[in-house]
């Protein structure tokens, strides 16, 4: 009978509320701006590469070290447990993912998850948007929340960020904008 019901609900949930499938996070029109490492090496050799250029490089690294070393001790497992369903290639599909219809709708919802952002690889994370940008974004989550989506949330009752959780996102995030924008100033 349980089954029966987180089923039902299931179903419901994700077919009548595809408007939740990204949650309230909005993001600019520009997708597939390339992320600022990227474009920093983009199609350099090593002759073309100025010596200001290869310091820009040199300090970027170390900044999304320092960044991703906190993300490690602080923010990965908080990403693990709620996140990485959607955004990375460690998806853990619920029992229901082989009902026909239901598999491609989660297919579709991870697709575009992970196209906005995938944490698969740590920081800097692959994504449409630039680092900074992406913290900007995963702060406006920790402040106004927005992810999961609704739908998600539906079949997945405990992976809404808790206020811990918030805390924890809002101060890794604070300090890595203030790291890039720093760098960005800098350099």
């Amino acid at each position: 009978m349980r089954n029966k019901f987180l089923i039902s609900i299931a179903i419901i949930g994700m077919s009548v509320i595809p408007a939740f499938s990204h949650g309230t996070v909005k993001h600019d029109s520009n997708k597939g701006t390339p992320s600022e490492k990227t474009e920093i090496l983009k199609n350099d050799s090593i002759k073309e590469v100025s010596k200001e250029k290869i310091v820009k490089i040199v300090n970027l690294k170390k900044n999304y070290e320092k960044i991703n070393e906190a993300y490690l001790k602080n923010i990965k497992s908080i990403f693990q447990a709620k996140c990485f369903n959607c955004h990375s290639s460690t998806t853990k599909y619920p029992f229901y993912y082989k009902i026909p219809g239901i598999t491609q709708m989660i297919d579709k919802d991870i697709k575009e998850a992970r196209k906005h952002i995938d944490f698969s690889n740590n920081f800097p994370f692959l994504s449409h948007e630039t680092p900074i940008n992406d913290m900007k974004s995963l702060k406006k989550i920790a402040l106004e929340g927005g992810m999961p989506p609704f739908k998600y949330i539906l079949g997945h009752w405990d992976s809404k960020l808790t206020e811990e959780d918030k805390k924890a996102l809002l101060n890794w995030t604070e300090k890595a904008i203030d790291i890039l924008e720093f760098a960005i100033q800098k350099y």
